[in-house]
Protein backbone atom coordinates (compact mmCIF):
# COMPACT_ATOMS: atom_id res chain seq x y z
CA UNK A 1 0.00 0.00 0.00
CA UNK A 2 1.15 3.52 -0.77
CA UNK A 3 2.21 5.56 2.27
CA UNK A 4 -0.15 8.31 3.36
CA UNK A 5 0.91 11.93 3.14
CA UNK A 6 1.64 11.87 6.89
CA UNK A 7 3.67 8.65 6.63
CA UNK A 8 5.70 10.14 3.80
CA UNK A 9 6.38 13.24 5.89
CA UNK A 10 7.28 11.04 8.89
CA UNK A 11 9.84 9.24 6.71
CA UNK A 12 11.41 12.53 5.66
CA UNK A 13 11.46 13.70 9.30
CA UNK A 14 13.15 10.48 10.49
CA UNK A 15 10.12 9.49 12.58
CA UNK A 16 9.51 5.79 13.22
CA UNK A 17 7.21 3.97 10.79
CA UNK A 18 6.38 0.38 11.66
CA UNK A 19 8.01 -2.16 9.37
CA UNK A 20 10.71 0.18 8.03
CA UNK A 21 14.30 -0.67 8.94
CA UNK A 22 15.78 2.37 7.22
CA UNK A 23 15.32 6.15 7.30
CA UNK A 24 15.53 9.03 4.85
CA UNK A 25 19.09 9.60 3.59
CA UNK A 26 20.41 6.30 4.98
CA UNK A 27 23.39 5.18 2.91
CA UNK A 28 22.82 1.60 1.78
CA UNK A 29 24.33 -1.10 -0.42
CA UNK A 30 22.32 -3.38 -2.68
CA UNK A 31 22.98 -7.01 -1.73
CA UNK A 32 20.74 -8.90 -4.19
CA UNK A 33 19.34 -8.46 -7.68
CA UNK A 34 20.62 -6.97 -10.91
CA UNK A 35 22.01 -3.85 -9.20
CA UNK A 36 23.94 -5.83 -6.54
CA UNK A 37 27.00 -3.99 -5.25
CA UNK A 38 25.77 -0.49 -6.04
CA UNK A 39 25.36 2.05 -3.25
CA UNK A 40 23.37 5.18 -2.63
CA UNK A 41 21.01 7.08 -0.34
CA UNK A 42 17.33 6.43 0.34
CA UNK A 43 15.21 9.38 -0.72
CA UNK A 44 11.63 8.16 -0.23
CA UNK A 45 9.41 5.26 0.70
CA UNK A 46 6.99 4.20 -2.05
CA UNK A 47 5.21 1.16 -0.67
CA UNK A 48 4.48 -0.11 2.82
CA UNK A 49 4.13 -3.89 2.91
CA UNK A 50 5.88 -6.97 4.29
CA UNK A 51 8.82 -5.93 2.11
CA UNK A 52 8.65 -2.12 1.81
CA UNK A 53 9.83 -0.41 -1.38
CA UNK A 54 12.09 2.66 -1.33
CA UNK A 55 13.47 5.01 -3.94
CA UNK A 56 17.25 4.81 -3.86
CA UNK A 57 19.43 7.49 -5.43
CA UNK A 58 22.47 5.62 -6.69
CA UNK A 59 25.99 7.05 -6.61
CA UNK A 60 25.64 7.41 -10.40
CA UNK A 61 22.80 9.89 -9.84
CA UNK A 62 19.99 7.70 -11.16
CA UNK A 63 17.01 6.66 -9.04
CA UNK A 64 15.69 3.12 -8.71
CA UNK A 65 12.95 1.42 -6.73
CA UNK A 66 14.35 -1.19 -4.34
CA UNK A 67 12.85 -3.59 -1.81
CA UNK A 68 13.95 -3.46 1.80
CA UNK A 69 15.09 -7.10 1.61
CA UNK A 70 17.58 -6.17 -1.13
CA UNK A 71 19.57 -3.61 0.86
CA UNK A 72 21.72 -3.28 3.94
CA UNK A 73 23.56 -0.38 5.57
CA UNK A 74 26.51 0.55 3.36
Amino acid sequence: MKPTFNQHNDFLAHNTIGGLHFEHNDYVKIVTGEDKGQTGSLISVEELSEDPVYVLELESGSDIRIKQSQIEFG
